[in-house]
């Protein structure tokens, strides 16, 4: 991405840095190995707890006996679900604002997916607790698991979540989803071309280097309990934790060493948090509690795999009528945003295309799985890996090619603000410049005139949300805290915890334009529950935009009282008076004024010199809350600020000896508005399509028919490597500064992940002849799919539809049908806050106030 020239500036006036490549901060920690992440951590008197997990996927819980552990050496404690009953408070889905309560520390009556939490044992040494967690007797009575979330809702399924009354949901469907947009019917009846096709996309792992973990220390004195967790939201962690654990939220400290990547899968609390939380409580020790990579796989979060009936509507010229999904969600055994994922991914999926026709059904299916949960894209690329195909099919059934069709449908609109029939309000974009810009660059109208045996070229495109107000609650908000210290540098609070997005660099940025403080002396301080203003995380491509303008709003306020002070010292008029190179001086006299020390210094030691009336403090203040919308009761509404734009053009070649595919070529042309650090900005899209190509080409949890997790670990969960990369080195950025946001940036983290398996997809289908209707696509696939093709004779095949051992169905008749009933509107206005559950004193728990 070629970076703007610096802007020619007059002498004595620094230049400006937004918009510049200007080197992370955070590089230089990760590149000499200072950087402390969890485990680095160790703390007085820490012992070390280790969690014993199910073997196998579903059964009922006869006992879980602790006692021979807890005569191990070095063991201090050992516990189980029977022994926390009444003690601890159940957490739950985020939904409709409801805690449903399915999370507890370990399973109590029932184990619902395979390496759930069974018992943990603290001890001196990790080793020594690994050891006593071998005595532990576990008896089980196995019971069928489901896997497949169509089996799992399937008439005699078995009930996986017992004794939980959903308010949507019915037996192993735990919530539904549901848009009405128009009328679908008519435009099925009115279209020209209807393209049908069953889709299903993949579980994917999060799979940071960063483990989870957490290290728990309470202070049986003050009664504090502090968290270090490598978690992406504090104070998401320290409110549940405290309600588990019935605390004063003041009496529990969430602190943030290093977070080495998230992803979306750190976006949330965790089992291990609240265990290592209840043995510290009970030793009045540090507990130190890090997952190994196999428990992870087997615990940790997963994106959520569907299965989508999709239909596509079209007038003859390719106008994009009508839109038409079934959907069966898996959120696997329990999930704190499965839901989400459904609403959130599919409301914004329907970008960039105003369509003006759509109803969609969904069931959000519990099955004996992983559980599902956010990552990166939420829901986005399982959208538009069916729409983007079914777009591709509507072309060649009308004889337009691939980029026609979509440059007939991209929201273009003439005058902005536009509003989309699925409620979007489109501030600016660039999405059709895109799509020509990354067509040409891949060289789309060559190839299509001459192409090339077992070559072929795929677009895909889509508009990611910045930020988003949750179905679940309602709120979308940053803050930032600055403070001015008495040598003149500048100390930023905030709560919004950087995992790789290089807060530090890009605060740092948008400070030093605002106060005319110097790069160097601005210090991003460690996200910290005690002192770090309210925020809800980071999570959802929200830093640049959210936590960006929450930052600048602090900075301008901090300004302001600057200028006050200065044009008070100074007798000038305030309007007369600028800010650059640490110091507030008149116009156009730069070399003179007041250096940012000696104003603090007034503040803080000589406040006989401030104007009268003025507050003696250097501290400013600022929440951010989007102007966005709450979920209508049709699925429509403006759930985001504002939309990035993304146009992604794959070349890949197929060897048809061994199937394997390769990607030779890949161009990405992205609309972030306005871009604060394009090296940043560059490294967040090329991170952005690794972990769609992941997605595309080999990422997925592979289990038996019992449940059991067969590839928990990197040796043989496809991740790819650097090796698997094509070369990024056709990345443009064409922006469309965002009306809505005052610095008119927009979100990066994420659109670059949306539209890559749709676009490599397509371009495997242009290159083989086979369409690929299942994720991932791998070239054991490929080489079935090939020869079967040739077997059958035929031009076009469907993998894994057209083989004969498929046992799903093959035609439209033989689709499921959805549940058609309308659910009942949600009331807010009505709704009451639900009073806490009633549980047994803590007191019970040893050490705990």
């Amino acid at each position: 991405m070629t970076q703007a020239p610096a802007r020619p500036v007059a002498s004595g006036v620094a230049a400006k840095l937004v918009g510049q490549s200007v080197p992370r901060k955070e590089d230089l920690a990760l590149l000499t190995g200072t950087a402390r992440f969890i485990d680095d951590i160790r703390l007085p008197g820490m012992v070390y707890a280790k969690i014993l997990r199910s073997e196998v996927a579903h059964a009922r819980v006869r006992s879980v006996d602790t006692s021979t552990a807890l005569t191990m050496p070095g063991v201090l404690d050992a516990m189980c679900g029977a022994d926390l009953v009444g003690k601890v408070k159940p957490w739950g889905d985020l939904m409709q604002d409801l805690l449903v309560g399915d999370h507890t520390p370990f399973a109590v009556d029932k184990v619902l997916y395979h390496g759930q939490e069974l018992a943990a044992v603290v001890a001196s040494s990790r080793y020594e607790a690994l050891d006593a967690l071998e005595k532990i007797e576990v008896d089980l009575d196995q019971l069928k698991a489901y896997v497949d979330p169509e089996e799992a809702i399937a008439p005699g399924a078995g009930l996986i979540q017992e004794g939980i009354t959903y308010e949507f949901g019915d037996g192993n469907i735990f919530d539904r989803y549901k848009v009405r947009i128009g009328d679908i019917d008519v435009a099925e009846e009115e279209a020209d071309v209807v393209v049908r096709q069953r889709f299903t996309t993949n579980r994917q792992a999060g799979a940071a280097l960063d483990p989870h973990g957490c290290i728990a220390d309470f202070d049986s004195f003050t009664g504090v309990l502090t968290i270090y967790s490598s978690t992406q939201s504090i104070y998401m962690v320290r409110d549940v934790l405290a309600d588990v654990l019935q605390m004063p939220r003041n009496k529990v400290r969430v602190i943030i060493p290093e977070v080495g990547a998230g992803f979306g899968s750190k976006a949330q609390i965790f089992p291990y948090e609240v265990i290592a939380a209840i043995f510290s409580m009970r030793l009045g020790r540090p507990v130190h509690l890090v997952l190994t990579r196999k428990e992870i796989f087997q615990s940790g979060t997963a994106r959520n795999g569907q299965v989508r009936y999709a239909e596509l509507m079209c007038k003859r010229d390719g106008t994009i009528t009508g839109y038409r999904d079934y959907i069966i969600h898996n959120t696997g055994a329990m999930s704190v945003w499965g839901n989400q994922v459904l609403h959130i991914g599919t409301n914004v999926g329907m970008l960039p295309y105003p369509i003006p026709n759509i109803r969609v059904d969904g069931d959000i299916v519990h099955t004996n799985t992983t559980p599902g949960g956010a990552l990166r894209g939420f829901g986005i690329p399982q959208m538009i890996w069916a729409k983007e195909q079914l777009v591709d099919m509507a072309a060649a059934e009308l004889g337009l090619s691939a980029l026609e069709i979509r440059s007939r449908n991209v929201v273009r609109p003439e005058v902005f603000p536009f509003r989309t029939p699925m409620g979007h309000v489109i501030d600016s974009t660039t999405i059709y410049d895109c799509l020509q810009k990354s067509a040409e660059a891949i060289g789309f109208e060559e190839h299509t005139a001459h192409p090339t045996p077992y070559e072929g070229i795929g677009l895909a495109v889509s508009m990611k949300y910045t930020s988003c107000r949750h179905p679940s609650f309602d709120t979308d908000q940053s803050a930032v805290r600055l403070r001015l210290e008495t040598d003149g540098t500048v100390t930023i609070y905030s709560s919004d915890v950087t995992h790789g997005q290089g807060h530090a660099t890009m605060l740092s940025q948008i400070v030093a334009d605002v106060l005319g403080v110097g790069f160097e002396k601005i210090t991003l301080a460690q996200p910290d529950s005690l002192n770090s203003p309210f925020g809800l995380g980071t999570y959802a491509s929200r830093g640049a935009a959210v936590l960006g303008t929450a930052c600048r709003m602090a900075a301008e306020r901090l300004r302001e009282r600057l200028l006050t002070i200065a044009a008070h010292v100074l007798d000038a008029d305030i309007a007369s008076l600028e800010m650059s190179n640490d110091r507030v001086y008149i116009a156009r006299l730069p070399d003179s004024g007041l250096y940012l020390e000696i104003l603090a210094g007034i503040v803080a030691y000589r406040t006989h010199q401030l104007p009268p009336g003025f507050e003696p403090s250097l501290e400013a203040t600022a929440t951010y809350d989007t102007p966005t919308e709450r979920e209508g009761a049709d699925g429509s509404g403006n759930l985001s600020v504002t939309y990035s734009g993304a146009a992604h053009a794959a070349r890949v070649r197929v060897d048809p000896e061994t199937g394997l595919i390769r990607i030779v070529d890949y161009v990405m042309a992205h609309d972030t508005g306005v871009v604060i650090n394009p090296l940043v900005v560059e490294g967040q899209h090329q991170g952005g399509f690794l972990m769609g190509m992941g997605m595309a080409l080999g990422e997925d949890y592979l289990y038996d028919d019992e449940g059991r997790l067969l590839n928990a670990s990197f040796k043989n969960y496809l991740a790819p490597t650097a090796t698997d990369m094509p070369e990024l080195d056709h990345n443009f950025e064409i922006p469309a500064p965002s009306l809505t946001i005052p610095g008119g940036q927009k979100g990066a983290g994420e659109s670059g992940t949306g539209p890559v398996p749709a676009a490599v997809g397509n371009a495997v289908f242009n290159a083989s002849g086979v369409r690929f209707t299942s994720l991932p696509i791998t070239p054991e696939k490929m080489l079935l799919a090939l020869r079967e093709k040739e077997r059958q004779g035929l031009s076009v095949f469907r993998f894994p539809d057209d083989m004969p051992d498929f046992t799903g169905p093959r035609t439209h008749a033989e689709w499921p049908e959805p549940d058609l009933s309308e659910s009942v509107d949600f009331d807010w206005d009505s709704f009451d806050e639900i009073e806490d559950l009633e549980l047994d004193d803590l007191g019970d728990v040893d050490g705990a106030p």
